[in-house]
């Protein structure tokens, strides 16, 4: 099993890693050659984005493909407006273990919405990104997690820190000291 390439970075199988970046140009410059180089090495991949979105990466990925996924899980994972973390690591475990091969994972996180504001959301979102790293540890995964600079704040940001073990940020792939 080979690593992955993420903007130049290698990355290790298990990696659950956190992208800040700014605007949907930046995002799809990172996210399209990701998922597109996991498609050519017969990777399954997955995208789960914003809905009004999903369409658009699809496309720039060759359209619908069998080792491709698109999901818009803005109404299935959220729960009187908190996410449900559980049951969409649920249904990745599932989808993973079906692959059986190593797998890409990518999250436009605006899905959760723009910017939780109840302690509740926000501990439902560090929760969910805390399970998510336990998940892809048991997984034969690259996971990637995309956080908008330009739309989340700092109470969501600082908590994103702490959740994942690396960072992506300005063309920089850090190990990160502060992870929980």
């Amino acid at each position: 099993m080979t690593n992955a390439v993420f903007d130049g970075g290698m990355l290790q199988v298990h990696s659950h890693l956190c992208v800040f970046h700014h605007g949907r140009a930046e995002r799809d410059d990172l996210l399209i050659p990701f998922l597109s180089d996991g498609l050519r090495r017969g990777e399954a991949c997955q995208y789960i984005g914003v809905a009004e979105e999903t369409d658009d990466v699809e496309q720039r990925l060759g359209g619908r493909q069998p080792r491709l996924l698109v999901q818009e899980p803005e109404v299935r994972y959220q729960r009187d407006d908190v996410l449900d973390g559980d049951e969409m690591l649920a249904e990745l475990d599932e989808w993973a273990q079906r692959e059986g091969t190593p797998c890409r994972v990518a999250g436009d996180m605006r899905w959760v919405g723009t910017s939780p504001r109840s302690p509740e959301q926000l501990d439902a979102l560090f929760r969910y990104e805390v399970n998510a790293g336990l998940w892809a540890n048991r997984h034969p995964v690259y996971a990637l997690c995309f956080y908008d600079l330009d739309v989340f704040d700092a109470d969501v940001i600082v908590p994103m820190v702490k959740a994942h073990p690396q960072i992506w940020m300005t063309g920089v792939l850090l190990d990160n000291p502060y992870h929980q």
